[in-house]
């Protein structure tokens, strides 16, 4: 049996893209680098070759992060089918609420948009008290570690890579309100029961100046958690449906927020939102749309 590390590594995981597919299990995407539109299915999209494969000093690769990933997810598709497969009727409990955060705060920080403020999270490990200071290093006599190891450690590729699946327990170490916060999450859900939230591959919707705070990052954001149910994290969460012309707004944020690529079961309704978007880059009003979906919630 080969050991040869994995080398396909999705950054959406294909069971979470499942929510976004048609009934024969594909789904259409827009690049916006080429302008196209394609039909594929969610083993062949959102996904980047060696992203999680690390190579250690002694020339070794290795794909241990894609374990530690399957793990996590693992853990949450119970709970992310539990909600997915609710309704307005239904009250989310407690423990799929804190599975999904976990999951959230893991698919935040392995996004290919975030890789560069990973890059400079792992600096600030092993600097005494911060906000990752729950992470440490000791020697094996209990003495100070001395400071070049340190920076040997920091500056790593494989370290930086591996501070993905670090940072993301900073919210449970460091913020004793969390799980106030998950428990004043709003589901909201499509009138018709059908897939209008589309999804992109930077999907968590955050709003402010803390996208990239290991502790607040998640403080208010929009994200979908399918087709057919978005959750909304924000001061003044609706406790009512929300009008139609919200979903086309929330298509809108979700292109602008793309590095490259969105997905729609409906092909037709992802070129009416591509127009759409359109218009605000034309226009240059791209700077507005996350401010607007967001004054939608008030």
């Amino acid at each position: 049996m080969s050991n040869k590390p994995s080398k396909k590594h999705h950054y959406l995981p294909r069971y979470y893209l499942k929510g976004f597919t048609n009934d024969g299990g594909s789904f259409f995407v827009y690049d916006k680098n080429t302008n196209k539109i394609f039909e594929t299915n969610p083993d062949a999209s959102f996904f980047q070759n060696d992203l999680n494969t690390v190579e250690f000093p002694n020339g070794e690769m290795s794909d241990f992060l894609e374990g530690a990933y399957t793990e996590i997810e693992n853990q949450s598709w119970n709970s992310l089918d539990n909600i997915r497969n609710s309704t307005r009727k239904i009250s989310i409990q407690p423990l799929d609420r804190m599975n999904l955060f976990l999951f959230l705060l893991f698919l935040h920080w392995r996004l290919p948009g975030n890789i560069a403020f990973i890059d400079k999270l792992s600096g600030s490990f092993f600097n005494g008290e911060n906000d990752l200071d729950f992470f440490n290093i000791f020697s094996k006599s209990s003495g100070p570690v001395p400071e070049e190891i340190k920076e040997a450690i920091r500056s790593s590729s494989a370290f930086k890579k591996a501070a993905k699946v670090v940072v993301p327990f900073a919210p449970f170490y460091k913020d004793k309100d969390w799980l106030k916060n998950v428990a004043n999450w709003r589901f909201l859900y499509s009138g018709d029961g059908n897939n209008w939230f589309i999804v992109g591959d930077n999907p968590i919707i955050t709003h402010g100046d803390k996208d990239h705070d290991p502790v607040n990052c998640l403080k208010e954001f929009i994200f979908p958690v399918s087709g057919k149910v978005i959750l909304i994290n924000a001061d003044r969460a609706p406790q009512r449906m929300l009008p139609g012309e919200f979903v086309i707004e929330y298509g809108a944020a979700i292109l602008e927020r793309a590095q490259r690529f969105v997905a729609c079961p409906n092909k037709e309704f992802l070129e009416t939102l591509v127009k759409y978007y359109k218009v605000h880059v034309e226009l240059g009003k791209t700077n507005i749309i996350i401010n607007e979906l967001f004054k939608m919630l008030q």
